[in-house]
């Protein structure tokens, strides 16, 4: 399974984030939308970059990048996982989105969000782990690690804990 990380609006593909999936996971493929504030045009870019991977993919989603990831998930089959974090799924671009036929989905939300309201994710209907934190989840960190793993588990071993 490949570790696939999606950054937000405002940052780029190498930050603090990819920076810990990277030291804890290894390879790590992290598409450069930087400067790219539209939907379809940053999925385009996501879609280019992962076309000769193998997959399945593990996608973990930053704000814009947790909305790319849903959107992704739509168009590619590969989409094995999500974990998004802090999504901005209270956009336009965010319309019609529904959790029904996610692949295994959580998300991690900050309950001192000023960027993307909490109450979107809270609405969203998918399991959710609400932290003491803001929108960038600077101390969730270690939080977004542990997720990444118990997904890589499931995906490995499934609901029955039987490897596949």
């Amino acid at each position: 399974m490949q570790l696939v990380f999606l950054h937000g609006l405002e940052t780029g593909p190498y930050g603090k984030k990819y920076q810990a999936l990277k030291q804890m996971f290894g390879a790590v493929i992290s598409p450069d939308c930087e400067g790219v504030k539209e939907p379809q045009q940053r999925l385009e870019i996501i879609r280019r970059t992962l076309m000769d991977q193998p997959g399945p993919f593990l996608v973990v989603g930053s704000s814009a990048g947790g909305l790319m990831a849903l959107l992704l998930q739509q168009v590619d089959p590969r989409v094995v996982g999500l974990v998004l974090c802090a999504p901005a799924i209270h956009t336009e671009a965010a319309a019609g989105l529904s959790p029904e036929g996610l692949p295994p989905t959580i998300i991690i939300h900050g309950i001192h969000d000023d960027v993307v309201p909490i109450d979107s994710s809270r609405c969203f209907r998918v399991p959710m782990l609400e932290v003491e934190d803001g929108h960038r989840l600077d101390n969730s960190i270690p939080l977004i690690l542990l997720e990444v793993f118990r997904m890589k588990l499931v995906h490995m071993y499934g609901a029955k804990g039987r490897l596949h």
